[in-house]
């Protein structure tokens, strides 16, 4: 399983692109050991082209094998940790961290990146801001394979928004986007589960709706009628109060891109599992 998502690895190979000479890319891609490789789907084509070419194009070569061979093994672990680790590596050398606002923008871009998928940079190292088992990167392309499987292209469209505007640095904007994006969702599924919900508005209608559905746990107080149960309070942390409730902070929208990706891959594959067990059911010729 990837421990990086597209984005962080094209974040730090932009980092490359911007520090390395031609000479010190030639060295990288002998370190990790792609001077003699082919491309998968041309076996007489080098992968990575030579020095003739220019950095930012062998980098694109580089983005392409990385993404067409995710397990490519180098001396130093797999190639898309030692990529990000070389990253950070000329971040602490060529510039300071913690990042601040006059850093050139692939840091800052390659920063954002690496909060989105639970990363961050302590003493030099790359370090886990979150458990290993949450695996966000694995979450996030489980979730875009479900919402495209269920034809949920608005709220996946919400989502990409907000990955797009976080990666920015425009908090503000992320943080509307993963609300309407979390809403959508919850809409769409109500929607889906009875076709009378339809009929009612979007938002608290619709919840009120998959919570007597049963969908939301009331047992395992994902919901209460008196706006004290988890979804409750989850809409409440999104939408705060306040006389500037859009502004915000990047830690304070970085949690909350997690928490609103866990949720939404907890409810995602509840709504998968349902489906599944009624086609099941309509398929059972059983009359017991």
């Amino acid at each position: 399983m990837s421990q990086f998502s597209r984005r962080t690895i094209f974040a730090a190979i932009d980092v490359l692109d911007s520090k390395l000479s031609q000479a010190e890319t030639s060295r990288f891609i002998l370190k990790v050991k792609l001077e003699n490789q082919r491309k998968w789907n041309a076996p007489n084509q080098i992968a990575i082209r030579g020095e003739d070419f220019s950095v930012r194009k062998r980098m694109n070569d580089l983005f392409r094998f990385v993404v067409d061979h995710p397990n490519h093994s180098t001396d130093d672990g797999p190639l898309e940790i030692v990529i990000v680790e070389e990253a950070v590596t000329l971040m602490q050398t060529h510039w300071e961290w913690p990042v601040n606002p006059e850093s050139p923008e692939p840091v800052q871009t390659f920063k954002r990146a690496l909060r989105q998928d639970g990363f961050d940079v302590a003493d030099g190292s790359l370090r886990p801001a979150l458990p290993k088992d949450i695996g966000i990167p694995h979450i996030e392309s489980e979730l875009i394979r479900l919402l495209e499987g269920h034809g949920f292209s608005t709220a996946k469209g919400h989502l990409d928004q907000a990955f797009d505007d976080h990666t920015r640095g425009n908090w503000a904007a992320a943080n509307g986007q993963l609300r309407t994006f979390i809403e959508a969702l919850f809409d769409k599924i109500a929607d889906k589960l009875d076709q009378s919900a339809r009929a009612l508005k979007s938002g608290q209608s619709k919840r009120v709706k998959l919570a007597e559905l049963e969908f939301f746990d009331s047992s395992l107080n994902e919901w209460d009628n008196h706006g004290k149960g988890f979804i409750n309070g989850l809409i409440k942390r999104l939408h705060p109060e306040g006389p500037h409730p859009g502004l915000s902070s990047e830690d304070d929208s970085t949690f909350r891109m997690h928490i609103v990706l866990l949720t939404a891959m907890l409810f995602l594959r509840r709504y998968d599992q349902k489906l599944e067990c009624q086609s099941e059911s309509e398929s059972d010729p059983s009359p017991w």
